[in-house]
């Protein structure tokens, strides 16, 4: 997704211009979908889902436009780093604003993970002096994104993840369409900038956001803040394979230990136990006599 926004971004979209036509096609294709498997947007709408739209428009619209905005004068590397001291932050909010206690287990593999990134991204920075614009835009970031998934792991669980994931992004679509609307909207020039920004609307987009809605209230913030961190593996992978970057050991070692942070952290992670359901004198007592007990008594 930052590879594809900064080919955007040459082609003359503003970052406000590029994630509203992002969400108003991702939201398309969410509909679409939605509506052919006979889901019911409206209702839910009415049931309440207008509050997982102004969470979208306020909290999801705030961190991304602090990461989009960051990259563009910061150096991707320290953006990416700053965004994902994330987990950190969302172990912390869990603990100080809703009063969960912190695993030992779960901190440990956060500095492993934060150690990991350190090392992946560390080598592509290049020493130069920090772009002060683009550090206040960056900072915010991951005290925004915790917010964001704090309230987000508690009020998805009661919608479908595709009513999650519209809701989400026909909140940020509307901000963002605000913003165009006062800075300007731009258009994609040609056939190839609107199929890249097709792309990162239903790829990075639609299904990613579906996904988000999914895992996010079943594995909980803290969880998912530290198995998401994957991406950071997928970065590495993507560069190797499909950029032909180079694999130092400062980044074979980062990501060893993020997948180490991971595995810990999943494999830690206590099974729900299965609801054995009323002991039979319960059940007995909770049923109607039968026919025949009723003759003998």
């Amino acid at each position: 997704m930052p590879l594809a926004a900064l080919h955007l971004y040459a082609d003359g979209l503003s970052a406000p211009s590029m994630l509203f036509w992002r969400y108003i096609l991702a939201l398309l294709a969410l509909s679409a979908v939605g509506a052919a498997i006979g889901l019911d947007f409206r209702q839910a709408w009415r049931q309440g889902a207008w509050r997982v739209a102004l969470v979208g428009a306020t909290l999801g619209a705030a961190q991304t436009i602090c990461f989009w905005e960051s990259i563009k004068t910061l150096e991707t590397s320290i953006a990416v780093l700053l965004f994902y001291t994330y987990p950190a932050v969302t172990l912390a909010l869990d603990r100080i604003v809703f009063k969960q206690p912190i695993r030992p287990r779960a901190l440990f593999c956060i500095v492993v993970i934060l150690l990991g990134a350190a090392l992946v991204t560390g080598p592509d920075l290049r020493g130069g002096t920090i772009d002060l614009r683009g550090l206040a835009w960056a900072l915010p970031g991951p005290l925004i994104y915790s917010f964001y998934l704090a309230i987000n792991s508690r009020l998805l669980r009661r919608y479908p993840p595709l009513i999650g994931a519209a809701g989400l992004f026909g909140g940020m679509a509307v901000t963002f369409g605000l913003a165009a609307g006062v800075l300007g909207l731009d258009v994609p020039s040609d056939s190839a900038t609107w199929l890249l920004v097709l792309f990162v609307a239903v790829g990075p987009g639609a299904l990613t956001m579906t996904l988000f809605s999914y895992s996010v209230p079943r594995l909980g913030a803290p969880s998912f803040a530290i198995l998401a961190n994957t991406e950071l593996v997928t970065v590495v992978a993507i560069g190797v394979l499909v950029l032909g970057e180079a694999m130092t050991p400062s980044r074979a070692i980062g990501g060893a230990l993020i997948v180490a942070g991971i595995l810990v952290h999943a494999l830690s992670r206590k099974a729900p136990r299965p609801d054995p359901g009323p002991s039979p004198v319960a059940a007995l007592r909770a049923s109607p006599p039968s026919p025949a007990v009723r003759e003998r008594g």
